[in-house]
């Protein structure tokens, strides 16, 4: 809790920061983070490690961003550029950690954006989201929202030593399903991530998580097998893992690892196969369905949706991914104008990544733009 912490009010001069690409994983073009630090603590946070720069005591202080809500107006509303898209609250932080009960920070972002149209998706281990429940529901109505609660484990026990400050994972089940009823409009599921070779990876584990997910609810399950063990984060990971009942991991994990970022991709693959086995099993998405402009990116998001789902289905079933798929997919978020004109002037080629194949993909799309309607041969997925 908040009580253990120094909490530091600190205003900031910027609120927004754009992607180069949306994130194919949550749509999120743009992030904002309402606090620095986060009472959490889960032991394996990635935001421990150098690469984000965060230059206080992570496990002791958390920096409240007493501006944001001001700055992210001000922003929007001088910027000529800026163009509505998914923003991510949170990141490096939870946006709904025990201090927001008392300031209230990602609320007030909420209300921005609310103001200004923009989509919104929300990871949280928490379930104050609750209190918010209204307000997504109406931002969903009027453009998208979309929810995932993190869950990576049904054990009370070793989710309470993973992630000591976070609601409970029945606790966030029951947010889940709080959340369906409260705001329909609002697009819910379960973040299934990471999850932790030895621990969380067993069979009971990952059919539990995704059953329990499924009656709450959600509407996806978007599971990434393994985790990052990165520098500073590796080594507060294992540090906690040796001195707890535990320990007994620590030897498989390094063995795993191998000295390597990430999980090897056998490991994974054989993960993939289960989990996919699992959603369908129980009749659950493994992609959340993208939010859509009625601008001129309108079919361009709709393509890039279509060709990154292709790379990632693909590379859940057969272990094989077709980069070009998913470069293009990407590559296509920024451009300026609409496919549709480029497919007229019989220019696709001319685009990032686009090579025989990928054209071959989206061409049958595209013929039939005009008339065709929301649901794709995607849809079973996303």
């Amino acid at each position: 809790m908040t009580s253990n912490f120094k909490i530091i009010n600190k205003e900031f001069k910027t609120a927004l920061n754009k992607l180069k690409y949306p994130d194919s994983w949550f749509w999120c073009r743009y992030t904002i983070n309402p606090y620095s630090g986060c009472a959490h603590t889960c032991i394996y946070c990635d935001a421990r490690s150098q690469r984000y720069y965060l230059n206080q005591d992570f496990e002791r202080e958390v920096i409240v961003k007493t501006n944001m809500d001001k700055i992210l107006d001000k922003r929007i509303k001088n910027s000529r550029t800026l163009l509505p898209d998914v923003i991510g609250p949170g990141g490096v932080c939870d946006a709904y950690q025990p201090i927001e009960l008392e300031v209230e920070n990602t609320l007030k972002i909420l209300k921005v954006i609310e103001k200004h149209r923009f989509p919104v998706n929300i990871a949280t281990k928490s379930d104050l989201i609750i209190r918010d429940a209204e307000i997504l529901n109406r931002i969903a109505k009027d453009t998208w929202c979309t929810v995932g609660f993190s869950i990576t484990t049904m054990n009370e026990e070793l989710a309470q030593f993973l992630e000591p400050h976070s609601s409970s994972p029945k606790e966030r089940l029951a947010a889940l399903s709080q959340i369906k009823k409260k705001a329909p409009n609002v697009q819910v599921g379960t973040y299934f991530m990471p999850i932790i070779p030895f621990l969380e990876d067993t069979d009971e584990n990952l059919d539990a998580v995704i059953k329990k997910s499924k009656e709450a609810g959600a509407d996806f399950i978007i599971f990434s097998p393994g985790l990052t063990l990165r520098d500073a984060q590796a080594d507060f990971f294992f540090k906690k893992l040796k001195e707890s009942k535990y320990n007994h991991v620590v030897k498989p994990l390094l063995n795993l690892y191998k000295g390597q970022l990430s999980p090897p991709k056998d490991y994974v693959d054989n993960m993939y196969q289960k989990l996919l086995a699992l959603c369908q099993k129980y009749e659950v998405a493994v992609k959340v369905k993208r939010w859509i402009p009625k601008d001129y990116r309108k079919w361009n998001y709709k393509i890039s949706e279509l060709l990154l789902v292709k790379d990632y289905m693909d590379k859940l079933t057969s272990g094989k991914s077709n980069k070009s798929f998913y470069w293009a997919g990407l590559h296509l978020n920024n451009l300026e104008e609409s496919i549709i004109n480029v497919y007229k002037r019989g220019e696709l080629v001319t685009l990032k990544n686009f090579n025989s194949k990928v054209i071959k993909f989206v061409e049958p799309y595209l013929k039939r733009s005009k008339e065709m309607n929301e649901k794709t041969g995607m849809d079973k997925f996303i």
